[in-house]
């Protein structure tokens, strides 16, 4: 593994802009290996969708429309996640012959994220997946994964991936603030899921804690312990480049956000 990377600490874009600069990020590991962390947000409300899931199926998209929800499906796994109240965070790295397991790679990011939280008087502990406690909904906020972190028995970040030639990326999130209701119940077409959202639902800014983001980021930053350095970066202009392209070939477009896998 590399010894030193690079943050990026990102202000807001569009929901597939956001999606086309992971992307982009991971496609440069294979010529120009850079491990990277990045932190960002979202211009709009947004919910970001698993690989294999279908958003027709899923969410009622004209209504999401409606109400200025941009939806856009990502490259790597899982289930929904909403975006504008969390703190969204990327780690790319590339691959190499030594590289760490995935597994050993989530619980090394979920122990750092534990670590960040616990700093800041929050709560925290990594889940422990079981076959009991599995469950066939397809939201991230009620379907924790082993590694995930949990705050009082109910999830507070989760993490998905993608590994191919290029590189390996996992896409994260925090929640920092809880969405409203009128949200949170686009997350699903199903009264009953969108009430267990409602239940469920947690962030850091609850119980009186008020945590801004810049100070999350550098707590996390302080934590953040996976065998790298990282340091203050910038993309590259053929990063921001490949991104453009992306978003207009891919992150933009009906056919990839709708087509069923």
């Amino acid at each position: 593994m590399m010894n030193d990377g690079r943050i990026l600490n990102m202000g807001k874009n569009c929901a597939a802009m956001n999606m086309a600069v992971d992307e982009a990020i991971l496609i440069s590991q294979k010529e120009q290996p850079n491990p990277t962390l990045r932190f960002y947000d979202w211009t709009n409300p947004a919910f970001s969708f698993g690989y294999f899931q279908d958003i027709n199926v899923e969410v009622d998209v004209e209504a999401c429309r409606v109400e200025s929800i941009e939806l856009v499906k990502r490259i790597t796994g899982g289930g929904t996640v909403v975006h504008g109240w969390d703190l969204t965070y990327t780690l790319v790295l590339p691959r190499h012959n030594a590289e760490t397991s995935v597994s050993d790679m989530y619980k090394r990011i979920g122990s750092s994220l534990v670590n960040a939280f616990e700093k800041l008087a929050i709560p925290a502990e990594c889940y422990a997946a079981t076959e009991q406690s599995e469950s066939d909904q397809n939201i991230c906020l009620t379907n924790p994964a082993e590694y995930d972190v949990m705050c009082k028995d109910k999830k507070l970040a989760g993490v998905s991936v993608r590994r191919n030639r290029n590189g390996i990326l996992f896409q994260g999130y925090i929640s920092l603030d809880i969405p409203p209701v009128p949200v949170l119940k686009r997350v699903s077409k199903i009264p009953e899921v969108q009430r267990m959202v409602l239940d469920n639902a947690t962030a850091i800014k609850t119980e009186g804690r008020s945590i801004s983001r810049g100070v999350l980021i550098k707590t996390i930053c302080e934590t953040f312990d996976i065998g790298i350095t990282f340091n203050s970066g910038k993309l590259s202009i053929t990063e921001k480049l490949q991104a453009e392209t992306l978003v207009n070939a891919k992150y933009a477009t009906t056919g990839w956000n709708f087509r069923s896998k």
